[in-house]
């Protein structure tokens, strides 16, 4: 299981089947998005239509700007590449800057890994 480890921020990719899981843990601004964007790319690298990328922001204490830019950024890179890219926000210091800026209407959210890896199960063993 590879992690990156810089400050207050700790990042780790997991593989289930063919979905990859990207795991956040502490503080995400300018000064600490690099290990996340780094995962996060290694993650749609690894990716295999239409199994999911999933990113667990579920032990975030702080998302600053910087943390919505990369979603959006890899969302985008995602979307054109047709992998789906989850995103696990389960509080508030997550969710209310998603919610604040409007990206909970483009961002697909879910309350935890489990559900984010289900999702449209069905598509994936018609592929």
């Amino acid at each position: 299981m590879p992690n990156t480890f810089l400050g207050p921020l700790h990042v780790q990719r997991e593989v289930h089947g063919l979905a990859v899981v990207v795991r956040a843990a502490g503080e995400v601004d300018e000064f600490t998005v690099l290990p996340l964007r780094m995962e996060l790319q290694t993650a749609l690298a690894m990716a295999t239509p239409p199994y999911p990328v999933v990113v667990d922001l579920s032990a975030i204490r702080f998302f600053g700007s910087a943390g919505l830019n990369e979603l959006l950024t890899h969302h985008r890179d995602a979307r054109a590449t047709g992998v789906p890219l989850r995103i696990v926000a389960t509080h508030k210091a997550v969710l209310r800057p998603i919610t604040m800026t409007g990206l909970d209407e483009v961002l697909e959210l879910h309350p935890d890994v489990e559900h984010a890896l289900s999702a449209d199960r069905s598509v994936w063993t018609a592929c």
